[in-house]
C-alpha cells in the first residue's frame, strides 16, 4: 500500500508538471549544459522521451558545489532560494555544499522604472510620484524578487520602498511544482534518498517564499519584531506605514546607518556593538521564540548613536514554548558538560524514521563533547562547530531534525560567524549564559510547575470522562465479536520479576512525581515554616527524597535493569 500511495502522489503531480512542461525542459537543458542531465534522465513523466533526448550527455559528469551553484544561478530565484534553504540543512548536506550554498546571492539587474508605475497603478491605481512628495527611480538595491526605491512621504519622513518584479510569483509557482514533482518522483523511486526529506526541504522553500513574496506577511512580521524590541533602546526596527503596503509593494521607515562590516573602520566601539548584537539575537532566539532566519552582516546596520537597525524580515521562523524548552536544555547541558542530557534532548526531538540504537547514539555525542567541550575554556568553544558536527552526527545515524530547529541553528551559526569574524571582542557564549540562566529559571520555576501541574490533572480529567465509554465500547465490542485480541507471551520467572520489578519503580517513581509537584505547589502557602519552608512543602520534600534514594538504591543494586 505505501508504494501504491506514493505511486499515487507522483501521478498527480505529473499532471501539474505536464502544464508547465516548456520550464521543465528548460530546467533539464541547463543540467545538461552542465554534464548532469542523467539527474533526471529517468524521471518518468508524459513527454519524458522529449526530456530523455535532452538529458542524454555522452560525459556526465559528477556534481560539485561550484558546478551545482552555478546550476542554481542560471535557474533563477526559486532555486537561488532552494540553496539557500538547504544551506541551513547541516543534517542532510555535506559540509562543502553548504559553504557554497552560504555564498549564493540573488542580486540581477533592476527592473524598468516604467514596470514599477505599473506595479503601483495595479495596486494602488495610481503611480508612485502621485503617492510620495519624493520618488527616486534608479533603485538603492535590485534582487530576483524585488528592488528597493528611497522616496519621501507629504511629512517630510524618509522611507524604503520595496517593489516585486513583474510575473516573478507565476514564475516560482511554475518552479515551485516541478520541484515538488521532482522530488516526491526521487523519494519513491530511489529508498535511499527518503533520508534526504526532499518533501520536508521543499515544504519549507514553499512556505518561505510564499512569505517572501506576499509583503503584506512581511509587515505584519516586520510590527511583531518592532512590537518584541519597543523598549528596547540599544535596537531599532524599521517602522512599517501598512497604508503603503500590499501584496507587490511595502513601504518602511528609512534607516541610515552603515553596514556593521564597516563598523570597525567608522571608529564605533566594536565592544559594545558585539554586546548589542549577541543580545538582539538571542533574546529572538532565546526568549521570544520568534527569530530572524538571516541576520548577515548586510541586514544589520549601526546607526550613527550607536544602536543597531534590523532590516529584512521577509525569512522569519518561531519557536513553540516546547521547542525553546528543548533547546534552552542542550545548551545548559552544554555550560555543564552533560552529554547525557544533550543526547537524550536531541533524540527526545528527532525524528526518527526508523529504529536507532541509543546506546550507540549515545557514545558518538559523548565523542563528540570530548572533541569540541570537554576541558575548553568557555570562550574557546566554538558552537557552530559543535552544533554542524552534532547534525552530521545525527545524519549518520539517520535522524532528522525538524526544519524549525535546522533553521534555529542556522540562525545561531550565522549569528556566532558575524561575531568571531567581525566582533573578536565578544564572547558569545558568555553573552547567551544569561538569556540560557534566566529560561531555566522560568522553565523550572514554582509558576512553570504550577502550570504543567494545573496540564497534567486537565488532561488526566478528560482522559478519565472518556474513559468508562471507551471500555464500555470495547466490552461491547468484544461481547458481539467485532474486536478480537490475540496476544502470545512466553515469560520466564525471571522475566515476570523483571517486569513487577519495573512495575514497583514506575509507581515509586510516579508518587515521587506527585510529591515533589505538591510540595512545589506549598511554597505559597500560609501554613507555619518548618526549616525555612512551609510545613507541608518541607514534609513532602523529605519523603520524596526517601523515595528517591530508595529507586537510586534499587536501580544500582539491579545494575540498571
Amino acid at each position: 500500500m505505501p508504494i501504491v500511495r506514493k505511486a499515487a502522489g507522483v501521478a498527480l503531480g505529473a499532471r501539474e508538471v505536464v502544464r508547465d512542461l516548456g520550464r521543465l525542459q528548460e530546467i533539464v537543458k541547463v543540467l545538461a549544459r552542465h554534464g548532469l542531465g542523467w539527474v533526471v534522465a529517468r524521471v518518468e513523466v508524459p513527454g519524458i522521451g522529449l526530456l530523455r533526448r535532452i538529458a542524454e550527455d555522452p560525459s556526465p559528469q559528477q556534481p560539485t558545489p561550484e558546478r551545482v551553484c552555478a546550476i542554481i544561478r542560471e535557474l533563477g530565484p526559486t532555486f537561488v532560494k532552494l540553496g539557500q534553504v538547504l544551506s541551513t540543512r547541516e543534517d542532510l548536506i555535506p559540509r562543502d555544499y553548504i559553504v557554497a550554498f552560504q555564498s549564493l546571492q540573488d542580486a540581477v539587474d533592476p527592473f524598468t522604472f516604467e514596470e514599477v508605475v505599473a506595479q503601483f497603478e495595479d495596486s494602488f491605481g495610481q503611480g508612485p510620484h502621485q503617492l510620495f512628495d519624493a520618488f527616486e527611480e534608479t533603485p538603492l538595491a535590485a534582487a530576483s524578487i524585488a528592488q528597493v526605491h528611497r522616496a519621501r512621504l507629504s511629512d517630510g519622513r524618509d522611507v524604503a520602498v520595496k517593489v516585486q518584479r513583474p510575473g516573478i510569483r507565476a514564475k516560482i509557482h511554475t518552479d515551485l511544482s516541478i520541484l515538488e514533482f521532482l522530488g516526491r518522483s526521487i523519494q519513491a523511486q530511489i529508498p535511499e534518498a527518503q533520508v534526504l526529506d526532499l518533501p520536508g526541504a521543499l515544504r519549507v522553500l514553499r512556505d518561505s517564499i510564499t512569505r517572501e513574496t506576499d509583503f503584506r506577511q512581511e509587515a505584519r512580521a516586520t510590527q511583531r519584531f518592532g512590537d518584541n524590541f519597543r523598549e528596547d533602546d540599544r535596537v531599532v526596527i524599521p517602522e512599517v506605514h501598512i497604508d503603503l503596503v500590499t501584496a507587490d509593494i511595502l513601504t518602511l521607515e528609512f534607516i541610515e546607518g552603515i553596514k556593521i562590516g564597516q563598523a570597525r573602520e567608522a571608529g564605533f566601539d566594536m565592544k559594545a556593538v558585539g554586546q548589542r548584537y549577541l543580545g538582539a539575537s538571542f533574546q529572538m532566539l532565546l526568549q521570544d521564540g520568534w527569530f530572524h532566519c538571516d541576520l548577515h552582516p548586510g541586514n544589520v546596520l549601526v546607526l550613527a548613536d550607536g544602536r543597531l537597525g534590523l532590516l529584512d524580515f521577509g525569512m522569519t521562523a518561531r519557536l513553540t514554548a516546547e521547542m525553546q524548552e528543548n533547546l534552552v536544555d542542550v545548551f545548559f547541558a552544554v555550560q555543564r558538560r552533560d552529554y547525557r542530557t544533550i543526547a537524550r534532548v536531541y533524540w527526545e526531538l528527532a525524528i526518527k524514521p526508523e529504529k536507532i540504537n541509543y546506546s550507540t547514539w549515545e557514545a558518538d555525542v559523548q565523542e563528540l563533547m570530548e572533541a569540541h567541550i570537554t576541558g575548553q575554556t568557555m570562550g574557546n568553544i566554538k558552537i557552530a562547530d559543535f552544533l554542524r558536527d552534532l547534525l552530521g552526527r545525527a545524519h549518520r545515524h539517520r535522524v532528522l531534525t525538524s526544519p524549525e530547529y535546522t533553521m534555529f541553528f542556522k540562525a545561531l551559526i550565522t549569528t556566532e560567524g558575524l561575531a568571531k569574524m567581525l566582533i573578536p571582542e565578544v564572547d558569545p557564549l558568555e553573552e547567551m549564559a544569561p538569556y540560557v540562566e534566566r529560561m531555566v529559571k522560568r522553565q523550572y520555576g514554582t509558576d512553570r510547575l504550577k502550570d504543567e501541574f494545573f496540564h497534567f490533572l486537565t488532561s488526566f480529567r478528560y482522559t478519565a470522562r472518556r474513559l468508562p465509554l471507551v471500555s464500555a465500547q470495547v466490552i461491547s465490542d468484544l461481547q458481539e465479536g467485532r474486536l478480537r485480541v490475540r496476544t502470545v507471551m512466553e515469560q520466564s520467572d525471571a522475566d515476570r520479576k523483571r517486569l513487577a520489578l519495573h512495575a514497583n519503580r514506575l509507581v515509586l517513581s510516579l508518587v515521587f512525581c506527585g510529591l515533589v509537584v505538591g510540595a512545589s505547589l506549598s511554597l505559597s502557602s500560609d501554613a507555619p515554616n518548618l526549616l525555612g519552608m512551609p510545613a507541608p512543602a518541607t514534609i513532602a520534600y523529605v519523603i520524596a527524597g526517601f523515595l528517591l534514594a530508595r529507586i537510586l538504591r534499587a536501580v544500582r543494586k539491579s545494575g540498571g535493569a
